[in-house]
């Protein structure tokens, strides 16, 4: 940002004396510049007001710097919200809906997602690669201790195999949690999901079905992308499973899932710390209230099912919207018996109860039905129409009453951080057949009423001072005014929470936050740190981020800029990448022959193989990622590196009290030629890309060997496209190129003068 520059840097005495010094040059006929004269009267009040005007001009407020930041397209961070992983434990199936309320001590943490928990059990847990199978459950079971998912090498056709004690409930949503290791010197950024994403290997999951052996599972959804990083697996198993024995776990009859290999390859064999079918996500945040539009058919008696926590066990409201977009609120009723064809009215069903062959599975949902237009009204047919709000008993649903005057503001019910989006409400009376009743509409949220029109229904939300502002007819529509003692400025959706207290240790969630007959019996805990918590982002901390986001270049210009938006790309790990401008894959005699308007990436992902070669789908990932940030006129080809083999042949002297064996030699080369090589701090190096390969160099990591005398014959050979070996002896390799090691030859002698 650049520096601040004084602009109230002249006093008044200043002001004035440089006004009286410029009369004789503006003004000559002007003779008497005493203090009694009028005119100097009038240039004392200018040269005050001047004063006051650079006062307040260099007086730049918080306001103004938030102002500032909104044109530059940026606005302080919210509060963080921790996060963690909680599992749970019970001897009967329960449905844990999505917002259930966990408590740690004073604070409240909400599921991310629903869970059918199931009393079953992960017996055993195999790795099948080849003919070899083995037995990894162990692992499984301890936490920290990670194992390869289908081996080292994670070939096409390698399997894992997940053991069962019961077999799981068929046309049931299952969650399977997969954690895998991330403790890689390339660190993998999540997201994966917000852009075209091609995973490397294609996996494909089977149960073992009772009357027709191996069947494919129907997948929900796969947060891991095929194991590409962590998360969770949502599954459904079409028919019922049959229990089967297989080696090594040959002691008894299991219910198994299989998942193999089915195509592609994999830069780093996937490994996995822990499978759990009885984990799920959780957040430091309380849902006080909150909203779910559907759409309406407009048919008799359509139903509309909702199964979160709230909806299940808090308050429930359901309005409607009209032609003209003003929101109405039905009214439940508990049978149809008297009521009429225009009554806006709704019934709430009885829950639905799935039964299964190993016992009842309730999944709980809540089921609202409306009307047959003989018995209850028909909402109107549209996206959009119908509205279930859900609040806790608790929590009051209006904040106030508009007094129609201009720049009200109301607090929030509840003194606490706010995340996540607010939708507000203004009720007014309108008069129908029916008579005057109260309508109600959605008011917007805005960052501040500059661009609000007189008709705008805008209100600002200040989080600091946590109060709700509305305009003044001139920026923004004053709410309507109530005459009666009713309220009518009301919140549909409100989470508070966050901060850095969310961020707790291991072992504290461990109970359901309010006691419910449905949720007897489960045992939980966080096996793991809760993370993310932050305070709400400061003025000057926004201010330091803002300066480095600028240094941060979103379009690709220069080879710099490639390189550095392919390292940062989410759900892959680059170790290296290259930039080769004006050239195009199979190009001879580069850079003296160049391609107009060509650009080659060559990326090399990070794997323990001893040449890291990215697989179709990563490459494709880059290459569509790259597009979004490309210049229009240059086309873009990403490629894997061209690997030359250099093999060494030396014959070295060395000192007799030095071991002749030629290992430290070999662990010197190994170390000088690879294309990749982790540091110390985490970093990775390696071969340059494209760099000729010197004798000179082998000379000098060969000699700094401890117990190396001299180096006394050394010659290299190469293998691999584009390489070629000079006169001299060194190796020349493509732009593209990096090198391995060979299989090297080193001969060691003992010096006679030092035996002597």
């Amino acid at each position: 940002m650049l520096p601040l520059p004084n602009l109230d840097d002249r006093r008044f005495e200043q002001l004035v004396q440089e006004a009286q010094k410029a009369i004789p040059h503006v003004f000559p006929q002007w003779t008497d510049e005493n203090d009694h004269d009028p005119g100097i009267t009038m240039l004392e009040m200018l040269a005050w007001l001047v004063e006051m005007q650079q006062y307040y001009l260099n007086r730049v407020t918080a306001k103004n710097e938030r102002k500032f930041l909104k044109l530059l397209g940026m606005r302080p961070h919210e509060a963080g919200v921790a996060r963690t992983d909680v599992v749970f434990e019970s001897e009967e199936p329960i449905f844990l809906p999505k917002g259930l309320q966990l408590r740690a001590r004073d604070l409240i943490f909400e599921t991310t997602d629903s869970l059918l928990l199931l009393p079953h059990r992960i017996e055993k847990v195999l790795v099948r690669q080849d003919t070899e199978s083995y037995d990894v459950t162990p692992s499984n079971i301890h936490a920290g201790i990670a194992y390869h998912a289908f081996g080292k090498e994670a070939k096409r056709g390698n399997q894992l195999y997940i053991g069962l004690d019961r077999p799981l409930p068929e046309m049931v949503e299952i969650t399977l949690t997969i954690d895998l290791y991330e403790q890689y010197p390339v660190a993998c950024l999540d997201d994966s999901s917000d852009f075209a994403f091609v995973p490397s290997a294609v996996l494909l999951w089977e149960y073992y079905s009772e009357s027709d052996g191996w069947q494919e599972l129907r997948i929900v959804r796969d947060e891991t992308v095929h194991f590409s990083q962590s998360g969770r697996l949502r599954l459904v198993i079409p028919e019922p499973m049959g229990a089967l024995t297989i080696h090594p776990a040959n002691e008894k009859k299991r219910y198994w899932l299989r998942c193999t290999v089915e195509s592609g390859e994999y830069e780093l064999a996937p490994k996995i710390e822990q499978i759990s079918l009885h984990m799920m996500s959780v957040e430091n945040a309380e849902t006080l209230s909150h909203a779910q539009t559907f759409r309406s058919t407009g048919e008799p008696d359509q139903i509309v099912e909702v199964n979160d926590y709230l909806s299940l066990y808090g308050w429930i409201e359901v309005q409607v919207s009209d032609s003209q977009g003003f929101w109405h609120t039905w009214t439940e009723v508990e049978s149809w018996t008297g009521c009429g064809a225009d009554e806006e009215v709704y019934r709430i069903l009885p829950d639905v109860q799935m039964d299964q062959a190993d016992g009842a599975i309730r999944t709980r949902k809540k089921i609202i039905q409306f009307g047959d237009g003989m018995h209850g009204k028909i909402p109107r047919s549209g996206a959009e129409v119908i509205r279930v709000i859900s609040y806790q008993p608790d929590v009051p649903r209006q904040i106030g009453r508009s007094n129609g005057l201009p720049g009200q503001t109301f607090r929030f019910p509840e003194a606490s951080v706010l995340t996540g989006p607010l939708i507000i409400q203004v009720g007014h009376e309108r008069r129908d057949d029916t008579g005057r009743r109260l309508v109600w509409e959605d008011w917007q949220e805005v960052d501040d009423f500059d661009h609000s029109r007189p008709n705008d229904r805008h209100l600002v939300v200040d989080r600091e001072e946590e109060v709700i502002r509305f305009g003044d007819n001139v920026h923004g529509e004053i709410p309507y005014a109530m005459t009666e003692e009713v309220d009518n400025i009301r919140i549909l959706q409100a989470r508070i929470g966050g901060g850095e207290r969310g961020n707790v240790k291991p072992g504290l969630i461990t109970q359901v936050a309010h006691k419910h007959p449905d949720f007897n019996g489960i045992t939980l805990t966080n096996p793991a740190f809760a993370m993310g918590g932050s305070e709400r982002e400061t003025l000057a901390s926004a201010k330091q981020r803002i300066q480095h986001e600028w240094q941060q270049a979103d379009r690709a210009v220069t080879s710099e800029d490639y390189e550095r938006i392919v390292q940062a790309i989410p759900g892959i790990r680059v170790a290296r990448v290259k930039a080769l401008p004006l050239y195009k894959p199979g190009m001879k005699d580069y850079p003296r022959r160049q391609a107009p308007a060509q650009l080659t990436i060559v990326v090399v992902p990070y794997s323990e193989a001893i040449r890291p070669t990215p697989s179709a789908g990563m490459l494709e990932t880059v290459r569509r990622h790259l597009e979004q940030h490309r210049l229009l006129t240059t086309e873009v080809h990403v490629i894997a590196p061209e690997y030359i083999k250099v093999t060494v042949h030396a014959t070295v002297i060395s000192d007799p009290k030095w071991c002749d064996h030629p290992r430290p030699i070999l662990s010197a080369l190994l170390d000088l030629l690879t294309p990749l090589h982790t540091t110390e701090g985490g970093g990775v190096t390696g071969w340059d890309f494209g760099e000729m390969v010197y004798k000179g160099d082998l000379y000098e990591a060969i000699s700094r060997v401890p117990g190396v005398l001299h180096v006394q014959d050394l010659w290299l050979d190469a293998t691999g496209a584009g390489a070629h070996k000079e006169a001299s002896g060194n190796i020349a390799i493509p732009p593209h190129g990096l090198i391995y090691s060979g299989e090297h030859v080193i001969e060691v002698i003992h010096s006679p003068n030092k035996e002597r």
